[in-house]
């Protein structure tokens, strides 16, 4: 089995704080990791940002949404692995390192806690998962996640095997990806394990997506997996 991770980093009008993000992927103590950024369709400077970065691969794209991204460059990637990293967030620097270390399934989606930040990068609180989540059944957790959304995309590491299986995001759906996805693993026999480790600083601010538009689809999407 293949160790290689693939970073993934979908951005969009994202020039105040994708270099943080591409620089955290770099700066990755595990040493197997390649760094794919996906820009769909930025009119501000986030172009010309990332590109001026060494050691990462770069497609550019029109504009169709966070999924039409992800999945670029998830079919781009040579790693069996894929860490989702969102361009306004941070990873840690041992955070592949401590999760290659646990993984073991590759029909498990895999995510973590985090710490979040504010827009200037300074750590404002925790978000620790109850771990004894893992001890549910897919049924039960599917349950649980049809009452709400669990499990930071951010900090999610997803075998490619999976996509192979279940198919890619919904680029039909203009946000809420994740909670789609999450919805349709479950329904199709992949768990959602948590990692009891902090591995991202997650980055609330103004002009974050979720603030803006954070539970919309949320009962259209439910109805799929009713």
């Amino acid at each position: 089995m293949s160790n290689k991770v693939s970073i993934i980093i979908p951005v969009f009008n994202c020039q105040k704080y994708v270099g943080y993000a591409i620089e955290s992927a770099l700066d990755q103590s595990y040493e197997d990791v390649e760094v794919i950024v996906i820009d769909d369709g930025s009119f501000d400077d986030t172009l010309d940002i990332i590109t001026q970065f060494d050691g990462i691969t770069v497609l550019v794209k029109n504009n169709g949404g966070t999924a039409s991204a992800l999945n670029e460059g998830i079919k781009t990637a040579k790693g069996d692995w894929v860490h989702w990293l969102s361009a306004d967030d941070v990873m840690y620097r041992n955070a592949l390192l401590l999760m290659m270390d646990i993984i073991t399934d590759k029909d498990k989606i895999y995510y973590t806690n985090y710490d979040n930040i504010n827009e200037h990068g300074e750590i404002i609180s925790e978000f620790i998962e109850p771990v004894l989540r893992n001890m549910k059944s897919l049924e039960d957790k599917k349950t649980e996640l049809m009452g709400f959304y669990y499990g930071n995309a951010s900090t999610s590491l997803i075998h490619k095997s999976v996509f192979d299986k279940i198919g890619y995001f919904d680029d039909t759906l203009p946000h809420t990806e994740d909670y789609d996805f999450w919805l349709k693993a479950l329904s199709h026999g992949i768990d959602l394990w948590n990692i009891p480790i902090k591995t991202i600083k997650y980055r609330r601010h103004p002009d974050q997506l979720t603030n803006k538009v954070g539970g919309q689809l949320d009962d259209m999407i439910k109805g799929r997996y009713v």
